[in-house]
């Protein structure tokens, strides 16, 4: 994490090692929200990714139903799973 010069004192080090577990909790967290993420996608049908790319794309539902050749109710009712 960082480099220290000699001679350091006992709360420089203890402040680079807290810093590194700081740091280490974080990227934990990080890892474990992109699996979660992951894992959600992964579940989604084929319909539902379509749907979803299409309203990341910034197309309102109406859009994606017209685009699908489905209902506006149908694509509010795949978003909502």
């Amino acid at each position: 994490m960082e480099f220290l010069t000699k001679p350091y004192g006992d709360e420089v080090l203890l402040s680079a090692i807290q810093q590194a577990i700081d740091c280490s909790h974080a990227a934990l967290r990080l890892e474990a929200e992109m699996r979660s993420t992951r894992d959600s996608y992964a579940s989604l049908s084929r319909r539902e990714r379509h749907v979803m790319a299409l309203v990341v794309r910034g197309l309102l539902n109406k859009q994606v139903g017209g685009e699908l050749g489905i209902s506006e109710i149908t694509v509010r009712r795949t978003e909502a799973t």
